[in-house]
């Protein structure tokens, strides 16, 4: 019995380990969208610190791509983000989108 609950917080924390973050899901969202990946791993950083997990699902919405892999511009990023209509998600995706651009 002793043994048994010894087991039980070393599965539960290797299977925490296992879990997708919010991070890897913005990252795949982004790349499933047509941001190439070094741009969409840079966003997918800045972004989900910043915003909440809602705010990430409605992004995750708007990442559908319309040609499946086409390639997603920052403006075109930046004006399906603005559609949602929530200032700091429109802020942090500008920002996390124009530097992570830039940096290429």
């Amino acid at each position: 019995m002793k043994r048994a609950l010894f087991l039980l917080p070393a599965l539960s924390l290797a299977l925490a380990g296992c879990a997708i973050t919010p991070e890897q899901r913005v990252n795949a969202a982004l790349r499933n969208a047509g941001v190439p990946p070094r741009v969409a791993s840079c966003m997918a950083e800045r972004m989900a610190s910043k915003l909440s997990i809602q705010q990430l699902e409605e992004l995750k919405h708007l990442a559908k791509s319309e040609e499946p892999g086409a390639r997603m511009s920052a403006k075109h990023i930046l004006k399906r983000v603005a559609a949602i209509g929530d200032p700091e998600v429109v802020e942090v995706t500008s920002r996390a989108a124009i530097g992570c651009y830039i940096a290429g």
